[in-house]
């Protein structure tokens, strides 16, 4: 799916988003159901957004927490499981696991790999999902060493793949997030949300839980992350201009 550079929007279809937004808040509050799933909707791209973002993480556009707050659909991956089109993609599946492209992508490869078994973030695993997370990781790997990158190899995947988890989530169906450079935009593997594939798997073997970020906060580390995935970029980018 291609993702719209919202930064090349003419004046008028701007206009247009503020003035939609301007008639959501004149209705006054929205009626909340303590029993439903909300998040926030891009007016760039459509994607829903956890509540906690002010800006949307698959194309970067400003979000507002009012304006663009909608009902989900409660689990739109077990409908993938089940067989139905969600409008992505699937790059491989077997009984307990699917690879898929992401919907939102914030490079040309990122996708998403989830188990067909319904665990609704990371805060419910324990050790004995570790084998389960060890194979999401290991499948996500597959599939982009199958794409036949001219610059990516078995024995480098490891040093330019950012592959993690958002908590709190926006699909309530835990999916491990892998993604490659050159990326699209800058606001991605935002912390406190984003906690590496690498820092889950040792949390569980060390604590036999996932200690989350906003519960134990390690901005160090976030930004640690972060810098990471930034100096793969400018890698990347120096890599493709020599092609």
């Amino acid at each position: 799916m291609s993702v719209p550079n919202w930064k090349e929007f003419s004046a008028e279809k701007l206009a247009a988003i503020e003035k939609a937004r301007q008639e959501v808040l004149a209705k006054g509050p929205s009626q909340i159901d303590p029993k439903g799933v909300y998040g926030l909707i891009c007016r760039a791209c459509d994607k829903p957004n956890t509540l906690k973002v002010d800006h949307c993480t698959g194309c970067g556009f400003p979000i507002h927490p009012h304006a663009d707050l909608q009902r989900l659909p409660d689990n739109i991956f077990l409908n993938l499981v089940q067989g139905q089109d969600i409008g992505c993609t699937v790059r491989y599946r077997d009984s307990e696991i699917i690879v898929f492209d992401d919907k939102f992508p914030v490079s040309d490869n990122h996708v998403d790999v989830i188990p067909t078994a319904v665990y609704e973030d990371i805060s419910v695993l324990t050790r004995e999902h570790l084998p389960l997370l060890e194979r999401l990781y290991d499948e996500g790997k597959k599939e982009f060493l199958a794409r036949k990158i001219p610059w990516l190899t078995a024995e480098n995947i490891d040093d330019y793949v950012s592959g993690g988890y958002n908590f709190p989530v926006s699909v309530k169906h835990l999916h491990l997030h892998m993604i490659l450079p050159p990326f699209r935009h800058e606001k991605i593997l935002q912390y406190p949300r984003w906690h590496p594939h690498k820092k889950v798997i040792a949390d569980l073997k060390n604590n036999n839980k996932v200690s989350l970020y906003q519960d134990h906060p390690q901005p160090e580390a976030g930004q640690a992350e972060y810098d990471r995935a930034m100096q793969n970029w400018d890698k990347t980018k120096k890599i493709l201009s020599s092609i």
